[in-house]
């Protein structure tokens, strides 16, 4: 006879699992603050998506990093961009256009805000 049945896993289970999912986002350290802006429904899926799905995993791997969220009625008469907003420890700021992009975009620039591209080697002859 085959033994007990392992138990299900449990809701807080599954959101640790998807909270630590493997690469974790971590941004740069120069980040200090983001600002999400986009509609309530109707509207702006990537960005509502991206606030949903890929925001809580970026929260709880850079602790140190404020995150403010705020969702405004979208009317079809006077259409508006969603905005992520980044501000860095020294003053500047950024901003990343959510039109229309998927999730995962929106995540992929957010963490490549801030990082110097490492120079190529130069080739000496």
């Amino acid at each position: 006879m085959p033994g007990p049945t392992p138990p299900k896993p449990t809701s807080l289970a599954k959101a640790l699992a998807h909270l630590t999912k493997q690469p974790q986002p971590k941004v740069s350290p120069k980040l200090r603050s983001l600002s999400l802006t986009f509609a309530k429904r109707n509207a702006h899926y990537g960005a509502r998506y991206f606030a949903k799905e890929e925001l809580p995993r970026v929260s709880y791997a850079n602790p140190n990093l404020k995150i403010s969220v705020e969702r405004k009625e979208h009317l079809l008469d006077s259409p508006w961009a969603p905005k992520l907003r980044a501000e860095f420890a020294d003053g500047t700021k950024a901003t990343i256009d959510m039109t229309k992009k998927r999730s995962t975009a929106i995540l992929e620039e957010l963490l490549n805000l801030g990082t110097e591209a490492t120079p190529k080697p130069s080739v000496q002859a």
